[in-house]
């Protein structure tokens, strides 16, 4: 059914294919977008899908020419399809496969995505190419939409409902106080009436009892009747009798006067002086009928019957009634007034906050509410601010804790990815490894690099940044060292150079420390240079002695003040190891790893470890300590990733030497190969092969080793035993120097050859303890309890100026002491001079010497200059120094009487297995011993 579904609508479009059009299509399509019930999140990845494709289209398309790009957008009910035409050069699609991400990270290489996103962004991707002309089509389907929140429709407000609601009931009232007060009304007035009427039948009833009195004539009366009747208009009908029931007197007909009177058939004439009602007909209105009874001191004289007509009743009930009806109408009237006040007052604020309660409700949450009116109101919007407020804030923290969580597994897929997956195969050395992730992704790093094929280098880094940012400064560092350790074994010029390579890259606030191990498995020696970072720990079982192996350096990515030099702030320092000796590389996750009880592992407790188990190959000791540290933790989560490289020699370096010389002889001798296939294998040159052949022959085994065994030199400097004693001794007496310190360790019983003024000020150096103000200060700081004494020698030391700062790490103050370190090294440019030239292999005499003539050139040309200068120079000195050598071996040839081809084979070998493996004190030409053999040969010419 898909197949032949119709869109709802389709648009068109069409642009030039340059880069410069792409923010004109991305806002069209945008435009597009905005009117789907796509997220905004899905537009903008729908977006980025786009813009790659279009990209892609002029990089690669319209590579060799102009053209255009026509856009078709149909929109369905479910879905969108957004196709992409154009006139270039195809491709095929379906070999653009998804790209290995490690292969990406691991060669730093940048583009190449543009398909891959394509096809994670959208559902359907079809590329197909007909007729010249070429379509990407990407669908992609509507969410699911969600039901919206529980808010009802809007309907009749509530300001409304209160109005009618409120109106109602008010009518009601009215409508009943009005019912209530006519009938009160209605019934007062008849009272009013029957009262009235009784006076009126009284009157009469009295002015009747006179003319009875008085024996009146029946004109008296019926003259008497009459009068009083035109004199009120509200009685009908006056019927005066006698005794005898007859009229005398009447306000009717004549002729009924004399004549029985015949009252209406529903009047009771017992009921004396009570008005009765007599209902009228359409020929007769109705009447008050009121029977009064003539008397006069007892003596009844005759009965009056007068009827009052309700005229004068309804006239004042209608009038009664309009005044309620005039009066209600003004109440009804204040009622509506009242109830609109009321619904400002109270009902508003209600309306305003439901109102605000729906847009909530509808996704705006920056919506505020402002309510007048009673105090109560002012609190309930006070409260619903805050409560938009942190739910803006939640809200936000959901996004943010959400980010930073796809961020942190972005992080570690990119951290274990960098992270070696097999270790090197090493001849001679045992490594091993330890690294446990924290529970947020942390900045460790580790990696073995191979320098070249006898030498590798051994990383193990800490950047400051977490997450991504830290993550990516992690590959760069990565990438950096790979491509500047390539043949280069100086850990000092790495460092430098890659700190020359991030430094720019690197964000502000950012810093990475690192320390470098070269381990050269042929010549057995260990360089290391540390950038900022923790010590290697050098344990000495022999001696049982600890060394913190620290050479100066300052953390890579720091942009420098100006007149201070990375390089020169980086010292390198070199170890060889002996039997039983354990190096040990870590980062501060291990010393600062922490219990429940918030107790942290402690460099003690981890010195102690190293102690007591250096017996252990790396492996064993790497799966001690992990067991070590999981107990101590108890399984808590750690804030910091914990790293650790031990390094162990599985053979000493004279042994080592040995077999390799051995193993050469045995590839001729026992494998029977030939000497040239011997000396490829082992990387020697021939002549190396027939020395100790001949050696061999004339002294066996011992012929093979180094006359001279390598002396086990130790660190030159304080082991940590000795550092602390050292420590605490500033700290009871401050005013000590080197010399009168290096004595109070001897008293204590620290005694050895490493013990000398010139390792004691060396160490204090590094302490930042040189100066005798600065060692009264940390005194101080540990709690020393200086005597009068002390204090008075203190209070006598000049002062320095320190700016105050805040507490905390200040870079700049920081900076400051590096500089200030630097101005009290008065030769330390030409120190870096001569020590690159005695690295480039140039003997003292030509380093003074270039050294002096590059002193006299600075200031004369421009830094850059004088560097390639420098580099040429001393590249084409120690060029010439070759050739010296090699005439030299030629000149020694003649002498003693060897063929030229063997020498000169031996020459273009360059350096021979003595000068690589710790050469011997007989096996290396000198050119003194030449010159001597010259002179004994002219002597004894000149005497024959």
């Amino acid at each position: 059914m898909r197949l032949f579904a119709r869109p709802t609508k389709q648009i068109f479009a069409e642009f030039q294919a340059t880069e410069s059009k792409l923010p004109d299509i991305r806002t069209f399509i945008e435009t597009v977008l905005s009117e789907t019930p796509f997220r905004r999140k899905d537009i903008t990845a729908i977006l980025l899908a786009i813009e790659e494709a279009c990209t892609n289209v002029i990089r690669h398309a319209y590579l060799y020419g102009e053209g255009t790009l026509k856009l078709k957008i149909s929109l369905f009910n479910d879905r969108i399809t957004l196709s992409i035409y154009d006139k270039g050069r195809s491709f095929d699609f379906e070999k653009s496969s998804d790209p290995d991400l490690n292969h990406y990270i691991k060669t730093g290489r940048k583009g190449g995505l543009g398909v891959y996103l394509i096809r994670k962004v959208t559902d359907e991707v079809e590329y197909q190419s007909a007729g010249g002309v070429n379509e990407l089509r990407m669908v992609k389907r509507y969410p699911k939409v969600r039901p919206e929140p529980a808010v009802k429709p809007e309907g009749v407000s509530i300001r409304l409902k209160f109005s009618l609601w409120t109106s109602l009931v008010m009518t009601l009232v009215i409508v009943a106080v009005y019912f209530f007060w006519e009938d009160k009304a209605v019934d007062w007035r008849e009272k009013q009436f029957a009262q009235t009427i009784t006076e009126y039948s009284n009157t009469i009833a009295s002015q009747a009892t006179t003319y009875f009195i008085n024996n009146s004539s029946d004109v008296e009366f019926d003259e008497f009747v009459r009068n009083f009747s035109k004199q009120n208009p509200d009685i009908s009908f006056v019927y005066l009798l006698d005794d005898q029931n007859r009229v005398i007197a009447s306000t009717g007909s004549p002729q009924e006067l004399h004549k029985p009177y015949k009252k209406p058939a529903p009047i009771d004439e017992k009921l004396v002086a009570q008005p009765q009602w007599i209902l009228g007909s359409e020929s007769q209105k109705s009447v008050f009928y009121v029977v009064q009874n003539v008397n006069y001191q007892n003596h009844r004289f005759g009965t009056l019957h007068v009827g009052f007509g309700e005229e004068r009743l309804e006239i004042g009930i209608a009038t009664t009634r309009r005044g309620i009806l005039i009066v209600m109408g003004i109440a009804f009237l204040f009622v509506i007034a009242a109830v609109y006040l009321l619904s400002n007052y109270f009902v508003k604020p209600i309306q305003k906050l439901v109102e605000a309660v729906r847009r909530f409700g509808k996704g705006d949450l920056e919506s505020k509410v402002t309510l007048t009116g009673a105090g109560e109101f002012d609190a309930i919007a006070q409260a619903f601010n805050e409560m938009t407020v942190k739910f803006r804030e939640a809200q936000a923290n959901k996004v943010e804790q959400e980010r930073m969580r796809k961020e942190m597994q972005v992080a570690q897929d990119i951290q274990h990815t960098l992270l070696p997956k097999n270790f090197p195969d090493i001849e001679g050395f045992d490594i091993a490894t330890i690294y446990r992730a924290a529970k947020d992704v942390g900045g460790d790093y580790y990696d073995f690099v191979w320098i070249d094929e006898n030498t590798l280098g051994i990383v193990v880094a800490d950047v400051s940044g977490k997450g991504v940012p830290g993550s990516l400064v992690m590959t760069m560092i990565r990438t950096a060292i790979r491509l500047e350790s390539r043949g280069n074994r100086s850990p000092v010029d790495i460092l430098t150079r890659v700190n020359e390579f991030v430094t720019e890259d690197v964000r502000k606030g950012m810093f990475i420390t690192i320390f470098l191990v070269v381990l050269d498995t042929r010549n057995r020696k260990i360089s290391f240079s540390s950038a900022g970072h923790n010590p290697m720990i050098l344990y000495r079982k022999d001696e049982d002695k600890t060394f913190f192996l620290n050479p100066k350096g300052i953390p890579l990515g720091i942009n420098l003040p100006e007149g201070v030099s990375f390089e020169d702030n980086l010292d390198s320092e070199n170890v060889r190891l002996k039997k039983g000796d354990m190096l040990v590389i870590y980062t501060d996750g291990i010393t600062e790893a922490m219990n429940p009880k918030r107790e942290q592992f402690g460099i003690n407790r981890y010195l102690e470890f190293i102690k007591d188990n250096c017996d252990l190959s790396p492996d064993e000791f790497t799966e001690k300590f992990s067991d070590e540290l999981q107990s101590f933790t108890s399984g808590a989560e750690q804030n910091d990733d914990i790293t650790m490289v031990v390094i162990k020699e599985k053979i000493e370096a004279d042994q080592y030497i040995f077999a390799r010389r051995k193993k050469l002889l045995d590839l001729v001798d026992v494998e029977k190969r030939s000497v040239a296939e011997a000396c490829r294998l082992m990387n020697l040159s021939a002549s190396t092969y027939y020395r100790y052949k001949k050696r061999f022959e004339l002294y066996g085994d011992e012929g093979l080793l180094n006359k001279t065994l390598r002396v086990d030199d130790s660190p030159a400097q304080l082991t940590y035993q000795q550092r602390n004693q050292l420590l605490e001794t500033i700290k009871q007496n401050p005013e000590f120097g080197a010399t009168r310190l290096r004595k109070e360790l001897e008293t204590l019983g620290h005694r050895g050859p490493e013990l000398d003024d010139k390792i004691i000020y060396g160490e204090l150096v590094r302490l930042r303890l040189n100066t005798r103000r600065q060692r009264y200060e940390y005194s101080l700081r540990a709690g020393g309890d200086l005597t009068p004494q002390q204090r008075e020698d203190f209070a006598r030391l000049p002062q320095v100026e320190v700016e105050t700062q805040p507490q905390g790490v200040d870079r700049s103050a920081y900076l400051g002491r590096i500089k200030e370190s630097l101005q009290q090294q008065e030769d330390l440019r030409l120190a870096a001079w001569r020590r690159q030239l005695t690295e480039m292999g140039l003997n003292d005499e030509y380093s003074d010497v270039l050294t002096a003539m590059f002193e006299e050139m600075e200031g004369q040309v421009t830094p850059d200059q004088l560097r390639l200068l420098f580099e040429r120079v001393a590249g084409r000195v120690r060029t010439m120094d070759q050739e010296l050598e090699k005439q030299n071996v030629l000149s020694t040839a003649r002498l003693e009487e060897v063929g030229t081809k063997q020498w000169q084979q031996r020459a273009d070998d360059g350096i021979s297995l003595e000068v690589i493996e710790l050469p011997e004190t007989d096996s290396k030409f000198k050119f003194e011993e030449y010159e001597q053999k010259m002179e004994q040969r002219n002597r004894k010419n000149r005497d024959e």
